[in-house]
């Protein structure tokens, strides 16, 4: 079990690596709109889930594949980023020395 999740967080890296800069883009642009740091990965999941939709309706030969190489990596891209952006935020907070 191990090994089939260390051979899908490499494919993640190989097949996907386009899709997560893609996402961390969209997720730093949309951030920059949004105050609150958990709409711009809402906004990336759910035009996901529509595009990973439309190409099941559109009978898409692998839909694993979507799934896994696509999908996943997306969201867990821009979800990691407003993370990273929340916990250096928050330790910004408690750095400051207010008077």
């Amino acid at each position: 079990m191990i090994e089939n999740f260390r051979i899908m967080i490499i494919g993640w890296f190989y097949y996907g690596i386009l899709f997560i800069i893609g996402s961390i883009v969209v997720t730093a642009l949309l951030n920059r709109v949004f105050n609150k740091l958990y709409i711009p990965p809402l906004i990336v999941n759910a035009v996901s889930v529509i595009l990973l939709f439309i190409g099941l309706k559109l009978n898409m030969k692998n839909p694993g594949y979507a799934l896994y190489f696509n999908y996943i990596p997306t969201v867990a891209a821009s979800v990691t980023y407003n993370f990273i952006i929340f916990i250096v935020r928050k330790l910004q907070k408690r750095t400051d020395v207010k008077c």
